[in-house]
């Protein structure tokens, strides 16, 4: 249609991540400004540890809720065709990196890794004349969905 269109913030690795998809590629490479994935941010918790390894699914979650190395979508192309992705470091490029797959060699860790959201707020719904008061929950949604609010569960 030739219309302009902006991704935003990681843009680049959902790009990346696509064509990967497209191609069928062994392995996508995303080059960032840390050394791979870490246990949670290395500018907040100096002790943070870098990941050899992580899973499809780990890598969304710990996007999705907060961690800037990867945005969310970006694991999903790769997913869907079982592309192995390693994260390395364009300043740093000896660093091992993290490499994101179907399965994780970093299992053992009882907490892979810790993220934060900001300018998050929680609430709760309740009182006696809820019980039982069906379709509750969708209005509420709905509300909130109005008022474009993205609810995280």
């Amino acid at each position: 249609k030739g219309e302009l269109v902006v991704l935003g913030r990681n843009g680049s690795d959902y790009s990346a991540a696509v064509l990967a998809a497209c191609l069928r590629a062994d392995c996508c490479e995303i080059w960032t400004d840390v050394d791979g994935v870490y246990t949670c941010d290395p500018r907040q918790v100096p002790d943070a540890r870098l990941l050899k390894s992580m899973s499809y699914q780990e890598a969304m979650e710990l996007s999705y809720f907060g961690a800037k190395v990867l945005h969310p979508r970006t694991i999903t192309p790769i997913a869907q065709f079982q592309i192995p992705c390693l994260i390395k470091n364009t300043g740093n490029p000896q660093a091992p990196g993290t490499l994101i797959g179907a399965s994780s060699d970093d299992d053992n860790l009882p907490v892979k890794g810790i993220s934060n959201l900001n300018n998050m707020a929680m609430f709760s719904v309740s009182g006696p004349g809820m019980k039982g008061m069906i379709g509750m929950a969708a209005r509420v949604f709905a509300v909130m969905s109005r008022a474009g609010i993205s609810v995280v569960l």
